[in-house]
């Protein structure tokens, strides 16, 4: 029975490890359309929610690993070498989902670079847009005062 349970959590770090891989590949997709000029809003949306999906898949795995451990620590703390090499199976898998999550980290650190970078150039556009409505307004209201004649300049003798 025990066997069992220690090949379903092998079995949710596979799928886990799956899952990241896929985190790693839509980062590089983030970065891309971050970096992207125009900056596309409705692409970065989407992917935010693609890896919402992925984030909650990996809680899911993350939630049904801890409580079959829990059903199966004491029995593996009690027959170590019985269960040896599922155990090292599990050691070198967590490995590989800890490096993975490394290089999310960084992945994450680097995108939420980009993306402020984005973000101020966005405002540094709009910051000019307004600028450039607002001079084109006063220069508009000041070609309109042109063909206003000021009443002290009329003739009144007529």
């Amino acid at each position: 029975m025990t066997e069992s349970y220690i090949q379903i959590m092998i079995e949710s770090l596979e799928k886990k490890i799956v899952v990241l891989d896929q985190i790693i590949e839509l980062d590089k997709r983030q970065l891309d359309i971050a970096i992207q000029k125009p900056f596309d809003m409705q692409k970065f949306d989407k992917s935010m929610d693609e890896k919402g999906e992925l984030i909650d898949e990996i809680n899911r795995l993350d939630d049904g690993f801890t409580s079959t451990y829990e059903i199966v620590k004491d029995a593996v703390a009690a027959n170590p070498e019985q269960y040896r090499e599922q155990v090292l199976v599990l050691q070198d898998l967590i490995r590989e989902a800890v490096s993975k999550g490394a290089t999310i980290e960084v992945q994450e650190k680097r995108n939420k670079n980009a993306m402020e970078l984005a973000i101020n150039n966005r405002r540094k556009e709009i910051r000019q847009m307004k600028v450039s409505t607002s001079a084109a307004s006063q220069y508009y209201k000041a070609m309109s005062r042109i063909n206003d004649v000021d009443p002290q300049l009329m003739d009144k003798k007529k």
